[in-house]
C-alpha cells in the first residue's frame, strides 16, 4: 500500500459527496420528516452542537440505540465506532486497551495512563481498569477521534471516549429494566429522576448484572463469571437563573469471581526468540495439551479471582455571568481498589500465579471560562490531576516454590492552561485554533524482592529488579495545539481541514518482574502531529448522512510497549500511521435504517529490537481495515410496534503485540448480533428477544506470547461464546 492511498481515496470520496450534496435538493420533495435520520447533539467542543456542525471525527450513539444493538458494555462500542478497537486482554476487565485510529497502549501495568482517554460526565478516569465497565442509564457516548489536548481535561494522544448519563430533569421520569440470559444471567437496571422542590431536581440509577462463568472448568469452579453492582445519585440545584450546581456520587463494584480463563497452546520460539505457534493438540513447555480446541473449556487448578470497587464523588457548576460569559468548573475525587489473580498457565499444572493489585486516589479540578456570544468565541482554563497509587505485581511460581514480586508507587501531579477560540471569517467560514501547556510532576518508587531457586532467571543484571529498589522524581513540561478551518457552503454540508498536536506525559517501567532495564526506566513524553481532512454531508432531507475523514499521523517519541514473555519494557521511538474512515445512514422509508462504517488504517512503528537488528513493526491493536454494519426494521402493528434489528462488525487481522511474533496474530473474522422488540402502551412497555455473537463465533481477540521455557506457549483470549437472553422494560 502506498503511503498516499489512504489520502487519495479519501479525497475523491469527499470529491464526491460534495457533488451529492450539490444536487440532491432536487430530491427533496421525496422525503418526509419522519424519515429523516435524527439530529444528535454533542458536546465534543465543550459546548452543545449537531455532531454534523462541529470540524472532528466523531461517532454519537444515543442510548435508544445502544440498546437496539446489544451493546452494553465500553469495550462493545467498537461494534460501531470505525477506527476503535477495544479489549480486555486477559479476560476479565482488569484492564482496559483502548485504540483508535492505531493509537494505544497495551501496557496493562495499573499505573499507565491511556493515550485514548475516558470520561463519564466531563470526568477523567485515569485508571485502564475503570475503562472497562457496563452501561447503565445512558444518554449518549461520544467517540472522539484524534488528539483532543487543548480543549478537554486530559491529554489525549489519540482521541477519547465520553459517556453521558441522563441527568435529572423537570418532569418525573424513569424505567425498569429486566434481562435474563444464557448462563443464568440475571440483570437488572432501574432509573428514576424528577424535580423534588423549587429549583431542586434529583436522579437515582441502579444496576445488578450477574452471571455464571461461561469458561467451563473440568476440576474446579467455571470461570469469566459476572457479578456486578453500581449505582449513581445526581442532584441539581438551580438557585437562580444564572446558577446550575450538579453534585454527583457513583459506585461501582466488581464483587470477587473466579476469573482467568483464557486459552494455552504449545508455541515454540523462532531464531530471534518469538513465539511460532505448535500444530494444534501439540504440547506447552511444560506438558500440558488442551484436549478438544475449545476455548470456552479448560482444566484450570487455581479457579483466580477479581474485585475491582470504585467511588466517585463530585460536582459541576455552570455560573451565566452576563455579556455572553460563562463560568464552568468540574471537581471529582475517586477512590480505585483492584484484585486480580489469575492461572498465569491456565492448566491443571501446578506452574504459577498470576497477581495484580492496585490501590489509587484520583483528583481533578478543572475551571473554564467561556466567551460564546458574536463572531469571535473563546474557551479558556485551567486543570489540575493529582494521582496517588500504590500498585503490587507478582508472579508466585509455587510449583517451583519461586515468588518474584514488586511493589510500587507512583505519584501524579499535573498542571495545565488551556485556550480555544473561534472566529467566523464569514457566514461560512470559520477558524479555530487552540493551546494547552501541560507540566507533570511524578514521583516514583519500585521495589522489587525474589525468593526461591529460578531467582536468577527473574533477575538480569542490569534490570530494574536487580537494582532492588529505585527511586525517581521527574518534571516535564509539554504542548499541545490545534489549528482548523471549518466550511460550511449549506445547511447540509461540512468541509474541515485541521493540523493537531497531541501530547502524552512521560512515564515509568514497572512492569512485569522488573526485567525492564534500569537505564531506561523512565521514558519520555510522547507527541504526535496529525494532519486531517474530512467531510459531513446530508442528503435527501436527512435520509442519508455520510461522514468522511482522511488522516495523517506523525509520531515522535512514541511510547511503544514491548513484551517478550515476562520482560515487560515501554521506550520512546518514532512512528507513522495514516487512513481513512467512514460513516453512512441511510433511513429509505418503510421503517428501514442501515448504517455502515469503514476504517482503512496503515501503521508503521520503526526501530524495534528484533534479534540483532532494528526493525519496523505494524503498531499492536490496528488492523487495516475494520467494516461496521446494521439494519433496522420496524412495523407498525396498529397495538404497537415491532422492531428488529442486526449488526455485524468485521475486523482483518491484527497483532496484539508489537514483536508481532506469529503467535500475537489475530486472525480476522465476523461477530454479529440479533435483537426483535416489541414496543406497546405508548411505548413505555417493551417485550425483547436477543442473540449475541449469534453465529457462535468463537473468535480470538488477544494473544500473549510466552514460547521463552517453561511455559512454551501462547495464551488467547476470545470474545463471549452466543449468548441468548430475553428483556423488559418498562418507561414512566
Amino acid at each position: 500500500m502506498k503511503r498516499t492511498s489512504g489520502l487519495n481515496m479519501g479525497a475523491g470520496v469527499l470529491a464526491l459527496s460534495i457533488a451529492l450534496s450539490a444536487n440532491a435538493a432536487a430530491a427533496q420533495d421525496a422525503a418526509t420528516s419522519n424519515d429523516a435520520i435524527e439530529e444528535i447533539v454533542v458536546t465534543a467542543t465543550r459546548r452543545a452542537a449537531n455532531v454534523q456542525d462541529i470540524g472532528i471525527a466523531v461517532t454519537a450513539l444515543g442510548g435508544e440505540r445502544l440498546t437496539e444493538l446489544g451493546l452494553h458494555d465500553t469495550t462493545e462500542l467498537a461494534a460501531m465506532t470505525p477506527g476503535l478497537q477495544f479489549s480486555a486482554p486477559g479476560g476479565p476487565p482488569v484492564a482496559g486497551l483502548i485504540s483508535i485510529r492505531g493509537v494505544s497502549q497495551n501496557d496493562f501495568a495499573g499505573h499507565i495512563e491511556p493515550a485514548n482517554a475516558f470520561y463519564i460526565d466531563e470526568v477523567y478516569q485515569p485508571s485502564n481498569g475503570t475503562s472497562v465497565q457496563q452501561l447503565f442509564d445512558v444518554n449518549r457516548v461520544e467517540v472522539l477521534k484524534g488528539p483532543q489536548g487543548t480543549l478537554f481535561g486530559r491529554n489525549a494522544t489519540g482521541g477519547l471516549i465520553h459517556v453521558i448519563t441522563n441527568q435529572p430533569g423537570d418532569t418525573l421520569d424513569g424505567y425498569v429494566d429486566l434481562t435474563y440470559g444464557s448462563h443464568d444471567q440475571f440483570r437488572a437496571e432501574a432509573a428514576i429522576g424528577g424535580p423534588i422542590a423549587e429549583g431542586v431536581s434529583a436522579r437515582v440509577s441502579f444496576l445488578k448484572d450477574r452471571h455464571d462463568g461461561y469458561v467451563k472448568n473440568a476440576i474446579g469452579p467455571d470461570l469469566l463469571a459476572d457479578d456486578t453492582i453500581a449505582g449513581r445519585f445526581q442532584l441539581r440545584l438551580e438557585p437562580s437563573e444564572a446558577l446550575t450546581i450538579n453534585l454527583f456520587a457513583d459506585w461501582y463494584k466488581i464483587r470477587p469471581v473466579a476469573t482467568g480463563g483464557a486459552m494455552i497452546t504449545g508455541a515454540t520460539q523462532d531464531a530471534d526468540g518469538l513465539g511460532v505457534p505448535l500444530p494444534p493438540g501439540s504440547p506447552t513447555g511444560f506438558g500440558y495439551a488442551d484436549a478438544d480446541g475449545d476455548p470456552y473449556t479448560g482444566e484450570f487448578n487455581y479457579a483466580g479471582n477479581f474485585a475491582r470497587e470504585t467511588w466517585t464523588i463530585g460536582g459541576k457548576i455552570n455560573y451565566d455571568l452576563g455579556g455572553g460569559y460563562s463560568l464552568a468548573t468540574v471537581t471529582s475525587y475517586q477512590k480505585l481498589d483492584s484484585t486480580y489473580a489469575a492461572d498465569n498457565d491456565f492448566s491443571p499444572v501446578d506452574i504459577g500465579v498470576f497477581e495484580q493489585d492496585a490501590k489509587a486516589k484520583h483528583i481533578t479540578q478543572e475551571i473554564r471560562l467561556i466567551e460564546d456570544d458574536g463572531a469571535f468565541r473563546w474557551t479558556a482554563g485551567l486543570y489540575y490531576l493529582n494521582i496517588k497509587g500504590d500498585y503490587f505485581q507478582g508472579f508466585n511460581l509455587s510449583g517451583f516454590a519461586t515468588y518474584p514480586r514488586a511493589d510500587y508507587r507512583v505519584d501524579t501531579k499535573s498542571y495545565s492552561g488551556f485556550a480555544q477560540a473561534e472566529y467566523d471569517l464569514s457566514d461560512q467560514l470559520k477558524l479555530s485554533a487552540g493551546i494547552r501547556v501541560t507540566r507533570d510532576e511524578k514521583d516514583y518508587y519500585y521495589s522489587e524482592v525474589c525468593d526461591g531457586p529460578l531467582c536468577p532467571l527473574f533477575i538480569a543484571p542490569g534490570s530494574l529488579a536487580a537494582n532492588g529498589v529505585t527511586t525517581d522524581k521527574h518534571s516535564e513540561t509539554g504542548v499541545s495545539g490545534r489549528l482548523a478551518l471549518d466550511w460550511k457552503p449549506n445547511d447540509d454540508t461540512l468541509l474541515y481541514a485541521s493540523i493537531n498536536r497531541g501530547y502524552k506525559a512521560f512515564n515509568y517501567n514497572a512492569g512485569f518482574v522488573g526485567q525492564a532495564p534500569l537505564s531506561g526506566f523512565r521514558f519520555k513524553g510522547e507527541n504526535l502531529m496529525a494532519y486531517e481532512i474530512g467531510g459531513k454531508f446530508e442528503f435527501f432531507d436527512r435520509r442519508v448522512r455520510f461522514n468522511a475523514a482522511t488522516f495523517y499521523y506523525d509520531y515522535s517519541d512514541y511510547q511503544a510497549f514491548d513484551q517478550r514473555g515476562f520482560n515487560f519494557t515501554l521506550f520512546n521511538t518514532s512512528a507513522e500511521i495514516y487512513g481513512a474512515d467512514f460513516e453512512l445512514s441511510v433511513a429509505p422509508g418503510m421503517g428501514f435504517r442501515f448504517d455502515a462504517g469503514l476504517a482503512l488504517l496503515h501503521t508503521n512503528v520503526e526501530d524495534i529490537p528484533i534479534g540483532t537488528r532494528l526493525v519496523d513493526r505494524k503498531a499492536p491493536q490496528s488492523p487495516g481495515h475494520t467494516i461496521n454494519l446494521a439494519a433496522t426494521k420496524d412495523f407498525d402493528l396498529g397495538f404497537g410496534e415491532l422492531s428488529t434489528t442486526f449488526n455485524a462488525v468485521y475486523t482483518a487481522d491484527f497483532y496484539s503485540q508489537l514483536t508481532n511474533a506469529a503467535v500475537t496474530k489475530v486472525p480476522g473474522g465476523w461477530l454479529a448480533n440479533a435483537r426483535i422488540s416489541l414496543k406497546t402502551m405508548e411505548n413505555k412497555l417493551e417485550l425483547s428477544v436477543f442473540a449475541n455473537n449469534v453465529f457462535d463465533k468463537a473468535r480470538k481477540v488477544f494473544s500473549f506470547d510466552v514460547s521463552a521455557p517453561p511455559l512454551g506457549g501462547a495464551y488467547d483470549t476470545y470474545t463471549q461464546p452466543r449468548w441468548f437472553g430475553a428483556q423488559v422494560r418498562y418507561n414512566f
